[in-house]
């Protein structure tokens, strides 16, 4: 194959992976999560028939039911902690307004007096900015958290529809799921579908479970430690800077350093002390864990990796942190396969 063919057949091939995951996933994806779950839970159902002379359908009924029940609790639980503390932030915002000019005009002064540097157009612009930041806050996010609206109502719905969708459609693919992986195993073209899914279940799957594993300790090292730390919205604070680890060129120290620092200048040492021991905990636990969760990389250098999710992130939102990796990866393995065929 020719260079130019090459290049041709890997710009063909990655459109139509952008087209298949921009467009067309939003229409498949309770039957996709459907047929993942009916994977993971056909052997769960086969081990429990060996005991109980049920139907798979029945048995993965009743594993459905309690799944669901223990996850509705649980964000029922999350949500009313998470809503009180976003309007508790909310509803004193202008004392954090208050708070952080005082602590602008205190560096501008200190700068002013160490240094002799005039600093008041980067004060004027900052000033400028934050009142521009703050006037969108107070418009268009304050309340909305605030207050409930029908759009809240119907966000329920829709997810109420989704579950639903979900649950009738696991049930009737785990009833004739063994006939139909016999009938489709005839066909080449899902052979090849398989192999190539297969290979990303592996080594995506892999990568993204022990990704998982880490964000969410570095979640709870968060939550727990600005909870003993004393501060007020441990949990929201806890899942951003949790959520911001797992991007490659942010990390928890974006948000801890300065919190440190501006703690620092208000002289309330042991506090910065404790944000900076947090950061450099969280630094510590992904660095032991990641070698040892994930073993063999995706093959993917860093750098490409930052790349791959910030245009994940251009082209597809904030879902493109994830869809952006699983879209290279989804090239590189339809490509890996094309190869192999040939």
């Amino acid at each position: 194959m020719g260079e130019g063919k090459k290049i041709l057949t890997v710009t063909g091939i990655t459109l139509a992976v952008y087209f298949a995951y921009r467009y067309l996933l939003p229409y498949v994806i309770p039957f996709l999560v459907a047929y993942i779950l009916v994977h993971l839970l056909n052997p769960v159902t086969e081990a429990i028939r060996k005991k109980l002379p049920w139907k798979k359908e029945v048995i993965v009924s009743v594993l459905l039911v309690i799944l669901l029940a223990g996850m509705t609790f649980l964000f029922y639980w999350f949500y009313c902690l998470l809503m009180g503390q976003i309007r508790r932030i909310a509803m004193n915002f202008d004392y954090y307004y208050t708070c952080f000019c005082g602590w602008v005009d205190g560096c501008c002064h200190m700068a002013e007096k160490s240094f002799g540097i005039q600093v008041d157009e980067l004060r004027d612009f900052v000033y400028s900015s934050l009142e521009h930041a703050t006037e969108q806050i107070r418009v268009y996010i304050v309340p909305g958290v605030v207050n409930y609206s029908v759009r809240y109502l119907k966000k329920a719905l829709d997810a109420g529809l989704f579950l639903l969708m979900l649950f009738v459609a696991v049930i009737l693919l785990m009833k004739d799921y063994d006939e139909m992986i016999d009938r489709m195993q005839k066909y080449r073209i899902y052979r090849h579908i398989h192999n190539i899914t297969d290979r990303m279940w592996k080594q995506g799957g892999m990568y993204m479970k022990a990704q998982c594993i880490i964000i969410f300790v570095i979640i709870l090292l968060c939550t727990g430690g600005l909870w003993a730390l004393g501060s007020p919205y441990f949990l929201v604070l806890g899942i951003v800077i949790g959520l911001m680890d797992a991007l490659p060129f942010i990390g928890t120290g974006t948000v801890l350093i300065p919190m440190a620092v501006f703690l620092l200048f208000q002289k309330k040492i042991r506090l910065a002390l404790g944000y900076l021991g947090l950061f450099l905990l969280t630094y510590i636990v992904r660095e032991f864990l990641e070698p040892r969760l994930i073993g063999a990389k995706l093959g993917i250098y860093p750098f490409v990796m930052v790349v791959v999710v910030y245009a994940g992130l251009y082209l597809y939102g904030p879902a493109g942190v994830l869809l952006g990796p699983v879209t290279l990866l989804t090239v590189m393995e339809i490509l890996r396969e094309m190869q192999t065929d040939c």
